[in-house]
């Protein structure tokens, strides 16, 4: 499974990164046939401060999957978006199960 992480704006650390890698790693546990991953970390200025944006995109055969999440922090953003996309590939799961006999 190829990952690709992003950072738009900023020097992500290493310490955030191998937080994303985790995060990613529980998504193939649950999906073996994931081919790529995209992980786009920006910032988005607003009204009063930095709002830190998660997005997600999942590659495998079929549709790609996404989610994105914004909030104070990236680390809660990720967990997030990652949240949205496991009940993505939780219910593609079930959809597939139904239409077998």
């Amino acid at each position: 499974m190829r990952t690709d992480i992003q950072t738009v704006g900023f020097d992500a650390d290493q310490d955030l990164l191998n937080f994303v890698n985790d995060r990613i790693k529980h998504l193939a546990q649950l999906e073996s046939r994931i081919t790529g991953v995209d992980v786009y970390l920006k910032s988005v200025k607003d009204d009063r401060n930095d709002t830190k944006v998660a997005e997600i995109k999942i590659f495998l055969p079929g549709p790609t999957l996404y989610a994105d999440y914004q909030s104070d922090s990236y680390r809660e953003s990720v967990m997030e978006a990652v949240d949205k996309v496991k009940r993505q590939l939780l219910r593609r799961k079930e959809l597939q199960n139904e239409k077998r006999p």
